[in-house]
């Protein structure tokens, strides 16, 4: 069984937890204050990072899991909490689980986070977007991208073919109801445009629609979700 890197970050009483999950081959590193921890988020690389809200301040909460999102891998967060309350909506996490929970739960947890992280992979030859790495691969090499051009991309990736209006992706991406902000669609078309075509200036793939209708990402065939991660070039 491979072994997965778990950062638990929890308090003395759930150190149990840290045991059980050696006991099951994860490899685990335990925290307490909030300078280690952002330490080992970036030095440790984790798959998943293990947070005890109850046991820590909302800044710190806070400050963890911004970490966690701008790691370049992306790890999953479970918060470990008791209560139902839904934390802020300003925090970046994958799922909570209530207090207390049965080791099995945990690990059942876990286990499903893993196996969905190749679900983030949307391939459409000669393109592959990892959705939560933000990284996509075509011809030109492989880049990270920015959220916004995230999810144009996977707009496009996921609608070949199809002609899709100015205003359809203000909603998408921006969750805009008007074309008031236009020129940010525009502006970041031309740099999608500088990633992925071999011309920027006669597109071979995003092509825009006659009369500004829309734009439309020209390439047959259906995106295949899954496959490995796509990892930044570091």
């Amino acid at each position: 069984m491979t072994s997965h890197r778990i950062h638990a970050i929890v308090d003395v009483s759930e150190c149990g937890v840290c045991e059980e999950l050696r006991k099951h081959d994860f490899e685990v590193r335990y925290t307490h204050t909030l300078r280690p921890s952002l330490k080992l988020i970036k030095d440790f690389d984790p798959e998943i990072i293990l947070l005890d809200v109850d046991a820590n301040t909302t800044g710190k909460v806070k400050r963890i899991t911004q970490a966690a999102r701008a790691h370049f891998s992306r790890p999953f967060v479970v918060l470990l909490k008791s209560g139902r309350a839904v934390p802020e909506p300003s925090l970046f996490y994958d799922t909570i689980l209530v207090k207390p929970f049965i080791f099995h739960k945990l690990k059942e947890t876990i286990e499903n986070l893993l196996a969905s992280r190749s679900d983030y992979v949307v391939q459409l030859p000669p393109f592959t977007l990892d959705r939560r790495t933000q990284v996509l691969s075509g011809p030109k090499g492989k880049v990270r991208l920015n959220p916004k051009m995230t999810r144009l991309m996977e707009a496009f990736m996921l609608h070949p073919g199809e002609t899709l209006s100015q205003l359809y992706l203000m909603q998408e991406v921006w969750q805009l109801s008007t074309l008031q902000d236009i020129r940010t669609l525009h502006v970041h078309i031309r740099w999608l445009r500088e990633l992925i075509e071999p011309d920027p200036s006669q597109p071979q793939y995003l092509k825009t629609v006659f009369r500004n209708r829309g734009y439309v990402f020209e390439i047959s065939g259906q995106p295949q979700f899954g496959g490995a991660p796509l990892l930044p070039e570091l």
